[in-house]
């Protein structure tokens, strides 16, 4: 069996065992059988990042015509390089992490493993498309399945927060979809939606080039999500099931970024460097902005929710140096903030299914209501202080690498916001510090006393995530020599 084979069962096997095993699978078995699947897609999404890094960095695709009409062509076209790459072993990863993290659910739980399945083959699908529309229609797949698994599974006003999630992400699907059929009409005749073809194009744009690129980026912004775009993810994270709140922030805001890089960079560069001072901008703002508001919070999931918010403006940092006329700082800016995006997604997932496992046995996510929880709890309170040292940037996890590139790169050529962003650092010291202060230590609650730690099981994810984020932070070579290679391509 080729490597593109291999390619295309990652990415549809989830949508088909996802709808064979829940119809088919005896319910007493159910975890068992997914759990099993769930490693299965990891050893796949290794294995394919293996063959591009270790084997050439030789490219892995599947290209067929898959709608022709007239002169119009859409192509089923998958390719797996250096810049997805990582996202797809990160994908990898995060499934077994989402599905350990299942095992809490009683209620419809067939329906509940159909959906996860078919959002994990949304995003597999979105990372390694090559064709607009292609990309587009894995982009929506991923929407109704995180809606359901919200509105039935979440908690709180979890009908609000799925509705919210919905409105807005589909607002930035409506813009993306404009901007891809102006790039099509825009495209001199070549009548094609293909990336590579499009990227080489000259452009006989129908309306300014520059409006297209705001509404591709815009609704790449939204998933991302970027202030002042950001209102639906607190409400989402927060009310939502926690292995969808693990592939939310782990994957599914990776989205955003990585279309941002795949599609208006890789497309339109011109137009990104005429912006990218402003990006920088609304990445200070996001950084800073979402930091503060993380301050203020005292439920441990809207902690690590707004955080990503602040995160996640660090990637807009990094691609901002793509204007740098220096090679090596654009390739420093925009290695880091594909960097970034496989280590928070690492890091975020960590802290998600913790604060999951953490709220399963002592029914509160306030932090007022916690503490001492290291006196019942050391295994969960050191992987606890783990996750949030490596958010916080500590030297020598995968965090610290991220954004130390990120700031090289984009003090280049935007120093003010550059160094304005350096401030959430010292932010994130102060909320992460003083949620582990008071979650971990203490004197503990009484009713918390007879509590068990995680068992074998529940800390596998755990120990995975750990070793990943070390991993990156001691040899980050194993990820930015991949991202290089991918990054080269869009800034050629």
């Amino acid at each position: 069996m080729s490597n593109s084979d291999l390619m295309i069962i990652l990415i549809f096997s989830p949508m088909v065992f996802g709808v064979l095993g829940s119809a088919l699978v005896n319910k007493n078995i159910l975890d068992k059988f997914f759990l099993s699947f769930s490693y299965f897609i990891l050893v796949l999404s290794s294995y394919l990042y293996y063959q591009f890094a270790y084997q050439g960095y030789e490219p892995i695709s599947v290209l067929n015509n898959w709608i022709s009409i007239g002169e119009t062509k859409v192509d089923f076209y998958f390719k797996l390089d250096g810049l997805n790459a990582p996202l797809v072993l990160l994908g990898g990863i995060l499934t077994v992490v989402a599905v350990h993290a299942s095992r809490s659910i009683k209620d419809r739980k067939r329906e509940y493993y159909l959906w996860m399945f078919l959002l994990i083959s949304g995003v597999f699908g979105v990372f390694l498309s090559f064709d607009l529309i292609l990309f587009f229609f894995f982009f929506e797949l991923e929407i109704i399945p995180l809606f359901f698994l919200i509105s039935i599974w979440g908690s709180g006003r979890k009908e609000y927060s799925a509705m919210k999630f919905l409105l807005f992400t589909l607002s930035g699907s409506a813009m993306m979809i404009v901007g891809f059929l102006c790039l099509y009409f825009s495209s001199a005749g070549t009548g094609t939606f293909n990336i590579d073809t499009l990227s080489s194009t000259n452009f006989e744009w129908v309306i300014p080039s520059t409006f297209v690129f705001i509404l591709i980026f815009v609704g790449f912004s939204i998933k991302l999500p970027m202030f002042p775009l950001h209102g639906w993810l607190p409400d989402a994270h927060t009310d939502a099931p926690t292995a969808a709140s693990v592939l939310l922030a782990g994957l599914l805001l990776k989205m955003g970024g990585y279309g941002i890089l795949r599609i208006c960079y890789f497309i339109m560069p011109n137009e990104a460097i005429e912006l990218s001072e402003i990006i920088s901008v609304f990445g200070a703002v996001s950084v800073i902005y979402g930091a503060f508001l993380t301050l203020r919070q005292t439920d441990l999931k809207r902690i690590v929710a707004f955080s990503s918010v602040s995160h996640m403006g660090y990637i807009l940092i990094g691609i901002s140096a793509f204007a740098s006329n220096d090679m090596t700082f654009k390739t420093l800016g925009l290695s880091g903030a594909s960097f970034q995006m496989v280590s928070h997604g690492l890091i975020t997932g960590l802290l998600f299914y913790l604060v999951g496992i953490i709220y399963e046995k002592c029914k509160t996510r306030e932090v007022s209501s916690l503490g001492g929880l290291a006196t019942q709890f050391k295994f969960t309170s050191i992987a606890l202080a783990i996750s949030g040292m490596a958010s916080l940037g500590l030297p020598g996890t995968s965090g610290f690498v991220s954004e130390l590139m990120i700031f090289m790169g984009g003090f280049h050529k935007f120093s003010i916001t550059t160094s304005v962003s350096v401030f959430g650092v010292v932010l994130a010291a102060g909320y992460i510090l003083w949620m582990l202060q008071r979650v971990i230590y203490g004197e503990l609650n009484p009713k918390y006393s007879k509590l068990n730690d995680m068992n074998f099981v529940e800390k596998i994810p755990v120990v995975i995530l750990i070793v990943s984020i070390i991993f990156l932070g001691i040899y980050p070579k194993f990820i930015t020599d991949v991202l290089n290679i991918g990054i080269a391509g869009i800034i050629n």
